[in-house]
């Protein structure tokens, strides 16, 4: 997914990365440093039970050797390695130890230089031992380590969610960039769809022969072709919603006086186009139905190459448009309705025509169908039945 984006798109793209990342930073933080936290203390605990577990030992084998007469030897006493320990009097007078800072005997446990105290009062005087001391150093060992994996995990994360973002951001910015490409297009096709009919006025307005036939047919087809895209433009901008005073209005009728424009058309490109009309009545705006045959018949004979074919047949409550122009390419049927959309270059558009159609179809409860084959044409039916 190329994008091409404008100054204002850019700012808009970044602005929505930036808050997107800047609150995912922030989250990730603040989510990482109660984890932190959280574990720190944990950490702290399993330290103070497991010392506690180490001097309750300690004292059980003080308590044990006075009672039973055993000598003992205190360097001897269980301890595992990563601890340190010291047996002090009732005057907390060192016994024994393997400390060598001053403990602070008013607290039952305390940190103090990266290393964590805890003093036990369990051995009860017995072999002159009051009080038995254990210490751990580097105490930040583990929650250095800890902190190095949640730095980590964090950054890991952050990647994949910047990588998420900046993907969302690309999917968030795509459709306003794709309506900006589309309606640039439509504006450089408008203004070249323009040029044609008011060149044409201008070419008759600047003509010695000014009342000639086909002066007045060229009058004719121009200031048709600007009067339907005034109105086709007028209804995508200011699309007005169904009456519910609709009286039956007589298809037929209509649309065989608004062939009488389309013959021209045709005979200019020695196109056959042929009509079957009969009498359907269908409550419709006569506007609006001169709107959807309009684009329906302008775009066959648009799309149908010189010396093709037409055939325009309503009988059946049912509006049947069919020629033998270039056809539409299967897996682009489903996109022909969407606005500013078309199927093929080799002609001129807007790609407004068949969006127009879609929702006058839509609005009135026509049901539209359309087949058709590449090179071989294409025929759109209209059923007046299921609006009814």
């Amino acid at each position: 997914m190329v994008i091409v984006l404008t100054k204002d798109e850019k700012k808009t793209f970044y602005s929505f990365l930036a808050l997107y990342l800047g609150s995912s930073f922030v989250l990730f933080a603040i989510i990482g440093w109660l984890f932190y936290s959280f574990s720190s203390k944990q950490y702290l605990a399993l330290d103070l039970s497991n010392m506690q577990l180490n001097t309750g030992n300690i004292s059980h084998k003080i308590i044990q050797a006075q009672m039973k007469n055993i000598p003992i030897r205190f360097d001897k006493l269980p301890i595992q390695k990563e601890l340190k320990f010291g047996l002090y009097s009732y005057e907390q007078k060192p016994i024994y130890t393997q400390i060598k800072q001053n403990i602070d005997f008013s607290q039952q446990s305390y940190i103090r230089n990266n290393s964590l105290f805890y003093i036990d009062h369990g051995a009860a005087g017995h072999l002159g031992v009051s009080y038995v001391v254990v210490k751990k150093s580097n105490l930040d060992t583990k929650t250095k380590a800890l902190l190095k994996d949640i730095l980590i995990t964090i950054f890991i994360a952050y990647l994949i969610v910047a990588f998420i973002g900046y993907y969302l951001a690309k999917l968030f910015i795509y459709p306003i960039q794709s309506q900006r490409e589309q309606l640039n297009i439509f504006i450089k096709n408008a203004t070249h769809e323009l040029n044609t009919p008011v060149s044409a006025l201008l070419l008759c307005a600047n003509s010695n022969n000014f009342f000639t036939q086909n002066n007045r047919n060229l009058i004719k087809i121009s200031a048709k072709k600007i009067s339907n895209l005034y109105k086709d433009l007028s209804y995508i901008t200011l699309k007005k919603h169904k009456s519910e005073n609709l009286e039956n209005l007589e298809l037929s009728k209509t649309l065989q006086r608004e062939l009488s424009y389309h013959n021209i058309l045709a005979e200019k490109k020695k196109i056959s186009l042929k009509s079957e009309l009969k009498e359907t009545f269908f409550k419709i705006d006569e506007e609006d139905f001169i709107r959807l045959t309009n684009n329906l018949i302008t775009n066959a004979i648009k799309y149908t190459k010189r010396h093709g074919s037409i055939k325009i047949v309503l009988k059946n409550r049912t509006l049947i448009v069919e020629d033998n122009g270039i056809g539409i390419d299967k897996d682009k049927l489903n996109q022909i309705f969407k606005r500013y959309y078309r199927a093929t270059d080799e002609v001129g558009g807007f790609g407004i025509g068949l969006d127009i159609v879609y929702s006058i179809c839509k609005t009135y409860g026509i049901k539209i169908s359309v087949d058709s084959k590449k090179d071989e044409g294409t025929l759109f039916s209209l059923n007046f039945s299921a609006g009814d």
